[in-house]
């Protein structure tokens, strides 16, 4: 009986080992919702509430600027003074046929943000006229031309509304 006794006590032993180890691996512990941590803003990162509108005439557009934040840059007349607006990628223009060109009347949405010793406007919607495009996420981030492509349909959809197509 003795090997018995010992061969359970370290079974015993075991099991409590285990138990204790599992209960201390991260993978149980409790979690904070991903909503609850998805809705918080990121400190410096960008929140959507905090867009503001710009509203003028074109001055200026550079297609690929070699400026930071390098990309499709747009030198705006506002009433305040003249705002430098960054757009992202200019292939995202073409594929939705925006055309922005010199005397344009132009409006933006998005958020001032401090880029080495310049001031940059980062647009995350364009509208010229009207037509009316995002270029950047609501997290901030540029759009890539992927999401014109994948949007075609809503696009035509929206048109077709419009016009008074079918419905």
């Amino acid at each position: 009986m003795k090997p018995y006794a010992k061969l359970f006590s370290r079974f015993v032993w075991f099991s409590l080992v285990l138990g204790a180890a599992g209960a201390a691996n991260p993978a149980f512990a409790q979690r904070a919702s991903a909503n609850a941590a998805a809705s918080r803003p990121v400190p410096g990162g960008y929140d959507v509430s905090k867009d503001v509108s710009v509203q003028g005439t074109v001055l200026k557009y550079t297609e690929n600027s070699q400026t930071a934040p390098i990309g499709t840059h747009v030198l705006v007349q506002t009433a305040s003074g003249n705002v430098d607006v960054h757009l992202g990628d200019a292939r995202v223009l073409h594929l939705a046929k925006m055309t922005i060109s010199q005397g344009a009347s132009v409006r933006f949405i998005g958020q001032t943000r401090a880029i080495g010793a310049n001031s940059i406007f980062l647009a995350r919607v364009v509208q010229l006229g009207t037509q009316v495009l995002a270029v950047r996420t609501e997290r901030g981030l540029p759009v890539g031309k992927g999401a014109v492509l994948a949007n075609k349909a809503l696009l035509a959809s929206a048109q077709a509304n419009e016009k008074g197509g079918a419905r």
